[in-house]
């Protein structure tokens, strides 16, 4: 999957390059009150190119740290929840015996069937 990824990615590289190479008329640019003359078209089109790989990196990382974030306080949950398991497991009964871990999965509640 990551080679097919690396391949579009050149593939996709060629293609501006080719675009940039054979477009190259002198456009003015304008925007809002910025305004630029004489700017060759491939200029435009390398550095639109840019931008749009610039904020799909920006939004890569953001995603990237959120499942970070997500995957510590899964990982901080499940450390609480098996510090309790282990904890109940060796809670001596009224009889004075350990209570033995179960060896069935209890049935769904209506709650959990309905996620």
């Amino acid at each position: 999957m990551a080679q097919l990824v690396v391949f579009l990615a050149l593939l996709f590289s060629i293609v501006i390059a080719i675009f940039a190479v054979q477009n190259t008329t002198a456009v003015t640019v304008s925007f809002l009150t910025f305004t630029v003359q004489n700017v060759a078209v491939s200029v435009l089109v390398l550095i639109s190119a840019a931008l749009g790989a610039a904020a799909m990196l920006l939004l890569g990382v953001a995603r990237e740290a959120r499942l970070r974030w997500q995957h510590r306080a899964v990982s901080q949950q499940l450390r609480v929840a098996q510090s309790r398991l282990s904890q109940l497991e060796t809670t001596p009964t009224a009889s004075g015996e350990p209570v033995a871990a179960p060896t069935e999965t209890p049935p769904a509640t209506k709650e959990q069937t309905a996620r």
